[in-house]
């Protein structure tokens, strides 16, 4: 019998997992940050701290330095030469990461109390592919309620990458933070360059190559909403890129065993249609000069998108009972493209 992948890289005097956190001008909340990984971290020689300072102009650099000296062997700070953005960041720490498992964690969030703790019970017990964790948002007042990141059974593990697909886009959660997977796929990840909703992209690949999987439902990252995020400022060139990102998303729902899952199939077609009607209705807050040409990127998505119309899935959700998610989305596709 196979020895889980824990055990073994701990056998080799190997990390088992690799925290990785993009930086830049993060000064504000870099510390917090690390400390909530240094801290489940003590003791533990098997856990790795890799940070990547993007070139920040603030004194995130100066706060790595002197966390890295007070966690030596634990902590590492790699300097990137210039800023290259967040997919750049992330490409250069999966390059550099050497643990068994992997699990990206953003700059300004936190792991909640007890996050390592329970992953490594998981992978002790399942030995898994991929774990994916709930989350909660980090608010001045305090934590929000759990949110859930798939739709399928707590601490029930899979085989099936259809379901994992149809789960994971039935939440509409696709962002890398909440996933912990084996370094040698995330490895085969390659973020897009210069491009925003890179965790579409991100995610969609290393979800092609997962086998065995299991969710937790348990919150074990705290995410923190900015005014200035980008779905908060969105232009027409982000639109754009949005756009991309969900067509992207074709090499994944063309895996043979996804394609042939009726669950699988619907929930893609729901997760991109939610996506479109958000994004026609984000287009109302564009300057009047943008508005126009937006809606006429729009329009090109929808038909790669939907080459069949929209109004299958507009049907399958009035037979699920989802009527004012299908009334609010027709009234959008109708306000835009007139019918």
């Amino acid at each position: 019998m196979q020895r889980p992948a824990v055990a073994a890289a701990e056998s080799a005097a190997a990390p088992w997992l690799g925290l990785l956190v993009p930086a830049h001008n993060a000064a504000r909340y870099i510390e917090t940050c690390l400390h909530s990984l240094l801290e489940q971290a003590a003791g533990d020689p098997g856990i790795e701290v890799l940070v990547l300072d993007d070139a920040s102009s603030d004194d995130t650099g100066a706060i790595l330095a002197r966390l890295a000296a007070a966690h030596p062997g634990q902590l590492r700070v790699l300097l990137a030469p210039r800023n290259g953005g967040i997919s750049a960041a992330r490409n250069r720490l999966l390059a550099e990461a050497t643990a068994c498992y992997l699990w990206f964690v953003d700059a300004d969030d936190v792991l909640l109390p007890g996050a390592i703790a329970g992953l490594r019970d998981v992978l002790d017990r399942h030995d898994p592919d991929l774990v994916l964790c709930d989350f909660r948002y980090l608010r001045e007042r305090g934590l929000s309620r759990t949110r859930c990141t798939c739709h399928a059974p707590a601490n029930t593990p899979s085989d099936s990458r259809a379901r994992l697909v149809a789960a994971t886009l039935a939440a509409g959660e696709l962002h890398v933070w909440s996933k912990v997977a084996r370094r040698e796929l995330w490895q085969q990840v390659a973020f897009p360059i210069d491009r925003h909703f890179e965790d579409i992209a991100g995610t969609c690949q290393l979800l092609a190559q997962v086998r065995r999987w299991v969710h937790v439902h348990r919150p074990w990252l705290g995410y923190r909403q900015h005014p200035h995020s980008i779905m908060a400022t969105l232009t027409h060139a982000r639109l754009d890129e949005w756009m991309m990102a969900l067509e992207g998303m074709q090499p994944l729902l063309a895996d043979a065993e996804v394609a042939a899952d009726a669950a699988a199939v619907q929930a893609a077609a729901d997760f991109r249609l939610r996506n479109l009607a958000s994004a026609l209705r984000r287009t109302a807050r564009l300057p009047a000069a943008d508005r126009a040409t937006a809606q006429t990127t729009l329009a090109k998505a929808r038909t790669r998108l939907f080459p069949h119309g929209t109004a299958p899935v507009l049907r399958a959700w009035l037979r699920r009972g989802w009527w004012l998610r299908a009334l609010r989305t027709h009234r959008a596709l109708r306000a835009a493209f007139g019918r």
